[in-house]
C-alpha cells in the first residue's frame, strides 16, 4: 500500500486544531440558538430573545477565531498569487456559486410546485411572508450573488468573507514577509 505524500510535509499543530474544534462546537451552538432570535416565539416571549442574544454573543468569537486560524496557517504565502488563487479560490467558488444559485432558484421552484409564498419564509427566516415566485426575480438575485448576499444566502456569508481574505492574502502577505515584528506588533 502506497500512502501520498502530498500531505506528510504539513506538520500538525495540536493546539489549532483543539482550537479549531472549539470553534466548530461555538459554531453549532450559535446555529442552535438562532431560532430564539427569529423564531416567532422570539417574537412573543422576550426571555426567548434575550437568552438567545446570550449565548449567541458568547459564541460569536468563533467567527474571528477561523479567521486567525487561516491567518497563522496560510500567512505568509509561499506560492505565487496565480498558485494560490488557483488552489484557494476554486476550491470554495464552484460550491458557493452552486449553492447560491440553488438558494436563490428555491422560490421559484416552490412557485412551480404551487406552494404558498409563506413556504419561503418557513425556510429563510429573513424572507418575507410574500417573497416573489417569479423567475425573473430569482434571475435578479443570481445576477447580484458577485458583489451582495440577499435573504436567501445569508447562510453563505461566511463564504464571501473568505473569498475576500483570500483575495487579500497574497498582498498582505508581502507585507508580513518584509515587515519587522515590531511593526507587525503595532499593526496588531
Amino acid at each position: 500500500m502506497q500512502i501520498s505524500n502530498a500531505h506528510v510535509d504539513q506538520q500538525r499543530i495540536a493546539w489549532v486544531d483543539v482550537l479549531r474544534f472549539i470553534a466548530i462546537f461555538m459554531v453549532i451552538a450559535i446555529h442552535c440558538s438562532d431560532p430564539f432570535n427569529v423564531s416567532a416565539e422570539a417574537g412573543s416571549n422576550p426571555d426567548f430573545n434575550y437568552w438567545g442574544s446570550i449565548y449567541g454573543a458568547a459564541l460569536r468569537a468563533c467567527v474571528p477565531i477561523f479567521v486567525m486560524i487561516t491567518g497563522l496557517l496560510l500567512l505568509p504565502v509561499k506560492m505565487s498569487m496565480g498558485e494560490f488563487y488557483k488552489k484557494r479560490l476554486l476550491r470554495i467558488t464552484v460550491p458557493f456559486l452552486l449553492w447560491s444559485v440553488l438558494y436563490n432558484l428555491f422560490p421559484w421552484i416552490t412557485g412551480l410546485l404551487g406552494l404558498p409564498p409563506t413556504i419561503i419564509s418557513n425556510v429563510f427566516a429573513y424572507a418575507a411572508k410574500d417573497s416573489s415566485q417569479s423567475l425573473a426575480s430569482a434571475l435578479v438575485q443570481i445576477s447580484l450573488i458577485p458583489i451582495k448576499f440577499n435573504v436567501y444566502t445569508v447562510p453563505m456569508w461566511y463564504i464571501y468573507m473568505l473569498i475576500g481574505l483570500y483575495l487579500y492574502m497574497p498582498f498582505f502577505s508581502a507585507w508580513v514577509e518584509k515587515s519587522t515584528s515590531g511593526q507587525q506588533k503595532v499593526f496588531l
